[in-house]
């Protein structure tokens, strides 16, 4: 084998262990990565559960439990650990992000929903696109 050929397979070969070694250093114990992550705090600089310039950020662990929050805003978030029992109500919404834990919405209609929370439940009147991009969701199309 000529140097060339030689330093170009060590290359290759170095290359190939420098990515497996990435891909298996990604890999996390989900339910280490669960205990371990913090809960969303309120933030002094985030104003919760209000709609401002068409968009809202709910913190689902402000709401109690049997508690029916509502709430009209174009573009809406949702973060935290919701309470159990408790529901949250939205009109029409151009992009939902369901950030929390345990969430219950219903959005009359929303154009897309981003899912990356987990545990969560959320309808929706008229058509979306939907990226369920985290555990255990459900998000389903009803008529109302």
């Amino acid at each position: 084998m000529s140097t060339k050929n030689t330093l170009v397979a060590l290359s290759l070969g170095l290359a190939l262990a420098a990515t497996l070694t990435a891909c298996s250093g990604a890999a996390t114990n989900d339910k280490a990565s669960k205990s371990t992550s913090p809960a969303p705090t309120r933030s002094p600089s985030t104003e919760y559960n209000v709609c401002k310039d068409g968009v809202a950020r709910i913190l689902a662990s402000d709401l109690t439990a049997d508690d029916e929050f509502s709430l009209d805003c174009d573009r809406v978030s949702i973060v935290g650990a919701a309470t159990p029992g408790s529901t949250i109500e939205l009109g029409a919404v151009s992009k939902l992000v369901v950030e929390g834990d345990g969430v219950i919405v219903h959005a009359a209609s929303a154009k897309e929903i981003i899912v990356p929370g987990s545990r969560n439940t959320i309808t929706h009147g008229g058509e979306s696109t939907v990226q369920d991009i985290g555990q255990d969701n459900t998000v389903e199309q009803q008529e109302r």
